[in-house]
């Protein structure tokens, strides 16, 4: 083509704001940020909010964002790196060192928003955040009720940019140490207003609520719970209702050891692991439409994944199966979700849609995902806690 129709055809797509808009949402975040260097009018058309979330929207399939990689995070070690799993193309994303604080945790990721908690030296929570680890914006939370020095204290996010530009932080505060009575604090940033002790509620000691370990799905916030019912959140109607818990198969007198509670293209799932010498047996579960139930939806023995590849070394260090991290993500079929698992070092998949186990992520011959603690005997000893990763430039 010919350079002066070339540069041409720029001025024009340059000089017309509503096409350059369109091109522009077409783009990946990451590059979106380069371009902001690219002229005045660029830097002011992609900062503008409005357009930011049009882009987040258009990202959006059928109702759903789909998260970009997967942040891999060790189990009770405080730092502010990760290990990134790549789920559609590789995307370089910041620690989260720009937040300066002594130590951090990541509480939840939601549809591109992070909460974490910030530690002091001593390790005590010294204040909570929310955070776009795509643009770094951060922005530290206040509360009108501060937590009661040796009460319950958990803190979540609602968010859904294809459905509000606007997010909610619920707070679930104890209200007497160990009372097991608990008030629902709500911020809204539309609002910019706190609403305080909006529900009273009390859970029973046996129901073992796990409110540290909410899931977002539908408008509703989910807790996890290891009794046979938990409770959740309508957002948008400020409603707690019940909701029941898999209940163990006959016959299976196991203890369970662990659990990894998320979703997937507006389904709940529930992946649990029972203790013994060597099991790699995964039993997936999926809550039913109506949240009626759940039902089995698999019975996952990770061992079939060493026949696909026999580099794997799965069960071989006691008690420790060899497989974490797991997450829940959609597949390219739409119709069933696929489970993701960090397995001996690699990343691995299960595809419900045609049953079949699948390399996601392989750093390479020879490495393995893990970085060695002094506290770990053993690669297998580590557990993987993942968060999913939405390229975003949401502003808030």
């Amino acid at each position: 083509m010919n350079p002066k129709l070339m540069i041409s055809s720029a001025e024009k797509i340059g000089n017309n704001q509503d096409l350059l808009a369109q091109i522009l949402l077409r783009l990946p975040a990451k590059s979106l940020i380069k371009f902001k260097c690219v002229s005045k009018q660029w830097l002011s058309l992609i900062s503008n909010p409005q357009f930011c979330l049009s882009h987040t929207r258009h990202q959006g399939d059928e109702g759903f964002l789909h998260p970009t990689a997967l942040l891999l995070k060790v189990q009770y070690i405080v730092s502010p790196e990760f290990d990134v799993v790549p789920l559609k193309h590789f995307s370089q994303v910041p620690f989260f060192d720009y937040i300066s604080t002594s130590g951090l945790n990541i509480l939840q990721s939601c549809n591109g928003l992070f909460v974490c908690e910030a530690l002091d030296d001593d390790l005590n929570v010294s204040g909570y955040f929310i955070c776009n680890p795509t643009t770094k914006q951060f922005k530290k939370l206040s509360f009108l009720q501060n937590p009661i020095k040796d009460c319950e204290f958990y803190v979540s996010l609602a968010f859904d940019p294809l459905q509000s530009p606007h997010y909610k932080i619920i707070v679930v505060r104890e209200v007497l140490e160990n009372s097991f009575i608990f008030e629902l604090d709500i911020y809204a940033s539309e609002s910019d207003s706190w609403k305080i002790a909006t529900t009273i509620f009390e859970t029973k000691e046996e129901a073992c609520m796990a409110f540290e370990d909410a899931v977002f799905c539908n408008g509703k916030l989910h807790w996890n719970s290891y009794g046979n019912q938990s409770l959740y959140l309508d957002v948008e109607k400020e409603c707690l209702q019940m909701m029941p818990m898999p209940t163990k198969l006959r016959g299976n007198h196991r203890l369970e050891i662990y659990r990894y509670f998320g979703e997937s293209g507006g389904r709940l799932h529930l992946a649990v692991t029972y203790h013994a010498f060597i099991d790699l047996d995964l039993y997936v579960h999926q809550m039913a439409s109506d949240y009626s139930h759940w039902f089995l939806k698999h019975r996952l023995n990770v061992g079939d994944a060493m026949k696909v590849f026999p580099e794997l070394n799965l069960g071989c260090h006691p008690f420790t199966s060899g497989f974490s991290g797991v997450s829940f993500v959609g597949s390219e079929r739409k119709e069933e979700a696929k489970v993701v698992i960090w397995a001996d070092g690699k990343i691995i998949c299960y595809d419900f849609n045609d049953g079949a186990w699948k390399m996601m992520h392989d750093p390479g011959p020879g490495l393995k995902i893990g970085t060695p603690f002094e506290d770990f005997n053993h690669l297998h000893e580590q557990r993987f806690i993942p968060y999913k990763y939405f390229e975003s430039v949401y502003v808030f």
